[in-house]
C-alpha cells in the first residue's frame, strides 16, 4: 500500500492530515507516504521531516502548478502498488486506512474505492445553500454497507486504486484539475476511463475522512463560481463533438447565459434569495459551459 498526499500551501492542515495517518491503524502493507508539493515552495518539506521517525515519508516536489502533475509524478515511479489517495486538508478516521487494505486484499488490480465523505466547516453555510454544494463542501456517503457504484462518485481526497489500472487509463489529465484553467473533474474522467475498461468500483463506508471546509469555500460566492467551473469541463468535452453537434449546444448555453440573466435582475424583487440563487446558479452553469469550449478552442 502506497499514500499519495498532494499539498499546495497547507502546512497547518498537512500537518494534522500527517498526525491522523501516525494516529491509525496501520497495516503491514503500508510501505509509504508520498507528500508531493506543488508550485511554489512553501514548507512541506520541512513537515514531511518531522514525521519521518513515526511513517516512512517520501517528499517530492514539481514546480508546475498542478494537483495531477504531483499525482503522476508519484504513479510514474511505482508498479503494480495499491494507492491511497488523500489531500491535505482532510481529517482521517483511525480504521480508514485497514478498510481500504481489507477490500484490496488478495487482489492486483480490477477495482478502485470509495470511501465516507464528511466535512468539518469552519462555519456551516446556511442549510438552503447546501443543496447547491458539491460533494466536497457538505459530505457523501452511499450508506453504512460495503456495495458497487457503478458512477465515478469517488472524491479524489478520499479513494483508493490500483497504479496499474490508472497507467492503463492514462494517469490523470494534466490538462484539468486543481491548478488549471478547468480546474476541477481530474479524478472523475479517469475514474470513467476505469469504468470503460472493466474496473468495478467499490464503495468502503469505513474508508470514512472528514474534508476541511473554510468559511469561503461554502458561500453564495463560491458555490456559483464552483458551478461555473463544473460547466466549463463539459463545455471543454462538447468543444471535441463534431460541429452538428455542438453548435446547438453552445447556441442553447449562450441563450440560457442571457436569459437566465435577465430574469434574475429583472425579477430580483419578486423572487425569493432561494428562487433567486436557482436561477443564478443556473446561468454560471450555462456561462461555464460556454467558456469551456472557448477554453479548448482556443487550447489555452
Amino acid at each position: 500500500m502506497i499514500i499519495i498526499i498532494p499539498t499546495c500551501q497547507r502546512g497547518e492542515l498537512l500537518e494534522r492530515t500527517l498526525q491522523c495517518l501516525v494516529d491509525a491503524d496501520r497495516p503491514d502493507t503500508l510501505k509509504r507516504v508520498f507528500v508531493v508539493e506543488n508550485g511554489k515552495k512553501e514548507g512541506a518539506e520541512a513537515k514531511v521531516d518531522k514525521f519521518r521517525d513515526r511513517l516512512p515519508m517520501e517528499y517530492r516536489y514539481t514546480p508546475t502548478g498542478s494537483k495531477c502533475a504531483a499525482l503522476n509524478l508519484v504513479l510514474d515511479e511505482l508498479s503494480g502498488e495499491f494507492v491511497v489517495f488523500y489531500d491535505d486538508d482532510v481529517r482521517i478516521h483511525p480504521g480508514a486506512l485497514r478498510a481500504y487494505a481489507n477490500a484490496a486484499a488478495g487482489k492486483t488490480g480490477g477495482e478502485f474505492y470509495a470511501g465516507k465523505c464528511l466535512v468539518d466547516y469552519d462555519s456551516p453555510p446556511p442549510d438552503w445553500l447546501k443543496h447547491y454544494l458539491p460533494y466536497s463542501a457538505k459530505g457523501w456517503s452511499y450508506g453504512e454497507e460495503i456495495c458497487e457504484i457503478t458512477k465515478p462518485l469517488a472524491l479524489g481526497f478520499n479513494w483508493a486504486a490500483f497504479s496499474d489500472d490508472l497507467k492503463r487509463a492514462g494517469n490523470f489529465d494534466i490538462n484539468i484539475g486543481p491548478g488549471r484553467v478547468i480546474s476541477v473533474g481530474d479524478e472523475t474522467e479517469l475514474q470513467l476511463i476505469m469504468f470503460s475498461q472493466g474496473v468495478k468500483g467499490i464503495y468502503l463506508p469505513e474508508g470514512t475522512v472528514w474534508h476541511h471546509v473554510p468559511a469561503d469555500r461554502c458561500s453564495p460566492d463560491w458555490t456559483l463560481e464552483r458551478n461555473r467551473r463544473m460547466g466549463k469541463v463539459v463545455g471543454f468535452k462538447l468543444a471535441s463533438a463534431p460541429v452538428s453537434q455542438r453548435l446547438p449546444k453552445a447556441a442553447v448555453a449562450l441563450g440560457k447565459v442571457v436569459g437566465f440573466g435577465l430574469l434574475t435582475r429583472l425579477g430580483k424583487a419578486f423572487l425569493s434569495e432561494t428562487k433567486h440563487f436557482h436561477y443564478q446558479q443556473r446561468r454560471y452553469w450555462n456561462m461555464g459551459v460556454w467558456e469551456g469550449q472557448q477554453v479548448s478552442a482556443s487550447g489555452t
